[in-house]
């Protein structure tokens, strides 16, 4: 008759095994640090399915202790254990075939067990296949790799599985080689290692690709070679890219060229590198880049993603002054390590703009009867630069016999240039038939992201 091990708590147990010994009855086998753990995972052999409530039964030291799987197939039991020593472990589920492994237990330790496979019962499982008659590609562990040294993923494995004419994988009986060619590749290196194997008990091979110093795309060819009939795989197709940064490649800029933020303190810009390599794809994912600015302040680096961008946030210093462009300007500067190990820059100027002014001239009207006059006009911020995207410029009459022609309402782009500060009108008279002076006003008018602004021309048409 077996004794079946009742579970108790570790303080009882330790209570116990201490009462035990102030009356002269010890037991070694309950000292604290026997105490033994037992994990693994019980699943589908075929599916790969977690197996959910399976039993599990533990036998050890002549006595045995059972548990049960969670919803993930997970079980984990504590004993105690005499001595390091093999222990069995008999896992059961209604519906799969029982299965029973071995496994070494140190005492005192936690222990974990080979994952544990049950076999559906109502599955046949074939000794035997027939001959190989088609192959196809079962897995691949990537889907692209980098160019080598770049520091990402440079290999990938490929799975190749062969079948008979009955859609079997073969056994061990029919094994065949499978032999793995480059049918295109960019010619920087790269390997197939090995370049022949042996079929395995599932019928399958496996080979691995590894990268070179070129990128482009790779097409490898799996071929098995019959008596009288040969086998080829459909090409498989795997990108090599993701180099190192390039300079020619290396970029830095913001949304817009001009923002209306001089005289503000803390003004958001968000500045994005885009890094690529020699062959213009994405450098590696999480390729770090340094930023720098001439003003404000900015954040000291980020990593690419996938697209080979990194993206941080400039906050505005009020009144930038840049040593070249001059006030309103600031610089902001990004650097990387390229294949080279050297140190690459690029760099992006952006505009401050402040509020709008307004000056014409000339500043009187005088039109004589019939004529016309020409006003120029300038409507930039105090550093003489143009105003931001979205500000609206407009030339209207308030009062005379005046008809306008010329830039007399548009809205401003995104730009640098100081040919967006000047501008010009003509003034008519539209009622030559008057011949008395009669009194005339033209307001020329700003509103936008900068502010608002205006100022009035007055004077007289005949």
């Amino acid at each position: 008759m077996k004794m079946k091990y009742i579970s108790l708590p570790l303080t009882i147990l330790i209570s116990i095994y201490i009462i035990s010994c102030e009356f002269g009855i010890q037991d070694e086998s309950l000292d604290p640090a026997n105490l033994t753990m037992v994990e693994g995972q019980v699943v589908d052999a075929i599916t790969g399915n977690w197996i959910s409530n399976a039993s599990v039964k533990i036998v050890y030291d002549s006595l045995e202790t059972g548990t049960s799987t969670d919803s993930k197939g997970f079980f984990s039991t504590e004993f105690y254990l005499s001595s390091d020593k093999e222990i069995l472990i008999i896992v059961n589920k209604a519906g799969y075939e029982l299965d029973t492994i071995k496994i070494f237990a140190a005492t005192g330790t936690t222990n974990r067990t080979s994952l544990i496979k049950l076999y559906s019962d109502q599955i046949i499982v074939s000794d035997s296949s027939g001959s190989a008659a088609s192959i196809y590609l079962f897995s691949q562990s990537q889907e692209s790799i980098v160019v080598k040294e770049s520091g990402g993923v440079e290999a990938c494995q490929i799975v190749f599985e062969v079948l008979d004419s009955s859609g079997i994988p073969i056994t061990q009986e029919n094994w065949v080689v499978v032999k793995f060619s480059f049918l295109s590749n960019p010619g920087g290196g790269e390997y197939l290692y090995p370049d022949s194997v042996i079929t395995n008990a599932f019928g399958r091979a496996s080979v691995t690709l590894n990268s070179g110093t070129m990128a482009g795309v790779i097409q490898i060819l799996a071929t098995i070679q019959l008596a009288n009939n040969t086998i080829n795989s459909r090409p498989v197709l795997i990108s090599i890219h993701g180099g190192l940064p390039d300079q020619n490649h290396f970029d830095v800029a913001s949304d817009f060229l001009n923002y209306p933020a001089f005289g503000i303190l803390g003004y958001v810009i968000p500045f994005t590198a885009y890094v690529g390599d020699k062959y213009s794809n994405p450098v590696r994912q999480n390729t770090s880049v340094y930023f720098s600015t001439t003003s404000g302040i900015i954040e000291g680096s980020a990593l690419t993603s996938v697209i080979g961008t990194a993206t941080v946030n400039l906050l505005s210093q009020p009144f930038p002054d840049h040593q070249l462009y001059g006030p309103g300007f600031l610089e902001v500067i990004a650097s990387t390590i390229d294949e080279n190990s050297e140190l690459i820059y690029t760099s992006s100027v952006r505009l401050l703009s402040g509020f709008p002014i307004i000056s014409v001239s000339p500043t009187l009207i005088d039109i004589q009867n019939g004529g016309s006059q020409i006003f120029t006009f300038t409507v930039s911020d105090g550093n003489n630069n143009p105003l931001a995207k979205g500000n609206s410029i407009s030339v209207t009459v308030e009062e005379g016999n005046i008809t306008l022609l010329g830039n007399i309402e548009f809205t401003l782009p995104d730009t640098q240039s100081e040919a967006f500060t000047q501008f010009s009108f003509s003034a008519f008279d539209s009622e030559p038939d008057t011949l008395n002076p009669v009194n005339a006003v033209i307001k020329i008018q700003s509103t936008g992201p900068n502010g608002d602004e205006s100022i009035n021309i007055f004077g007289t048409s005949r």
